[in-house]
């Protein structure tokens, strides 16, 4: 009876990251930030809003980890949108969502499907859309 009140314990502790893993991931973070603030080199942020302006394909998707980053073609904006489970665009997955109006909005839910194997990779829900403006 005492070796099966210990087999949930182990399994629980079976599925906490090892120190290795937890340095792994530390330095993925790191390495994400430098590249978002490479990326958002040059630019001012501004006042959260709660949806993309008018939705067309003049908008370029790129992820950095969690972060999704929405850039007009023209580069003098982009809207950064910090999410959790959506890494996988990333990596190139894509990015789907179910839209019922022509806009992404705050509380969306969105997926990541790998493009070779079809298979769903990830989901996250958006949060607020942080417009960065190109510095003059």
């Amino acid at each position: 009876m005492r070796r099966l009140a210990l087999l949930p314990l182990l399994l629980v502790a079976g599925c906490a990251a090892t120190p290795r893993e937890q340095a792994a991931i530390a330095d993925r973070k790191a390495a994400d930030e430098i590249k978002l603030a490479q990326l958002l080199s040059g630019y001012t942020p501004g006042e959260p809003t709660s949806c993309l302006p008018e939705r067309s394909d003049r908008y370029h998707t790129q992820g950095v980890g969690d972060t999704l980053l929405y850039a007009q073609n023209t580069g003098r904006v982009i809207y950064r949108n910090d999410t959790t489970g959506c890494s996988g665009v990333a990596r190139g997955d894509t990015l789907v969502t179910v839209n019922y109006g022509s806009r992404l909005c705050r509380g969306q839910i969105a997926s990541t499907i790998d493009t070779f194997s079809r298979v769903r990779t990830g989901g996250c829900s958006f949060g607020d859309f942080i417009p960065y403006r190109k510095n003059p």
